[in-house]
């Protein structure tokens, strides 16, 4: 298995649903985990609502093992989005940010379950939202084999993705593959991106398109299928991307 943290540096790039998409694009059985200090949105945007039966989601499997760490209990809190098939599965965030001091000190234990219960079968992805916030989980991204900021080739967001990615540098160090994920057109070409953010590689490029991306941030219906597969294509990409970057060697984020 491999753990792939995605970010953005703020300002709604679409993190969340670019996670959807890849989880749904992966080659193999994958788990997109909400670890957003700020919630989940999955459950109230793709999924309606609809809980069927779920027991809890990212606070729940915390305090489970804080009190029992049987890695086996995170099955209890994840559900199928692709009902009995099980290759789409997600773990849902909290549901009310105020609880985010309640899980700081389990990050921990999280990322140490998600390691042992996903087993060689499972690659998991994690959602945190925007970083820089003080409640950033940034042990999350060091425990993962690549991280990518997810943002808009546009002058704003290429200025507030430079100091995070500076401070998330100081973090990580070498350890850690850092790249880019660019959603739509914008003011840079991606080469112009990739140099004004410390030389990190664009690895794959997402199309903006708010309505197809409705379907998953907001569980609208589902255009014609022609146009959805211009969206889960971009997915494809970025899904492969990922994996071929996880085991490249790579440059260290400098400040």
């Amino acid at each position: 298995m491999a753990i792939f943290t995605l970010m953005s540096p703020g300002g709604s790039p679409g993190v969340t649903t670019t996670g959807l998409a890849v989880t749904h694009a992966w080659d193999r059985r994958a788990l997109l985990a909400e670890c957003d200090p700020k919630g989940g949105s999955v459950l109230q945007g793709f999924l309606a609502g609809r809980t069927d039966g779920l027991k809890g989601g990212l606070l729940e499997l915390a305090l489970a093992i804080a009190h029992d760490p049987d890695a086996s209990v995170l099955w209890e809190y994840v559900i199928s989005l692709d009902q009995e098939v099980r290759r789409w599965l997600l773990l849902p965030g909290l549901r009310d940010p105020r609880h985010v001091v309640q899980i700081e000190s389990a990050w921990d234990a999280v990322i140490d379950v998600i390691k042992s219960a996903a087993g060689e079968d499972t690659d998991v992805v994690i959602d945190i939202g925007q970083i820089g916030r003080p409640d950033t989980p940034l042990r999350l991204i060091a425990a993962s084999q690549l991280a990518v900021m997810v943002l808009r080739p546009t002058l704003r967001q290429v200025a507030d993705a430079r100091p995070r990615l500076d401070a998330l540098g100081r973090y990580v160090g070498t350890s850690v593959p850092v790249t880019l994920c660019l959603i739509g057109a914008g003011d840079y070409a991606p080469v112009e991106v990739s140099q004004a953010l410390y030389g990190l590689p664009v690895i794959a490029t997402m199309p903006f398109e708010p309505r197809l991306a409705a379907v998953l941030s907001d569980g609208r219906p589902a255009p014609r299928a022609a146009r959805m597969a211009h969206l889960l294509n971009g997915a494809q990409r970025l899904a492969a991307s990922m994996r071929k970057a996880a085991n490249e060697p790579h440059k260290a984020v400098a400040s």
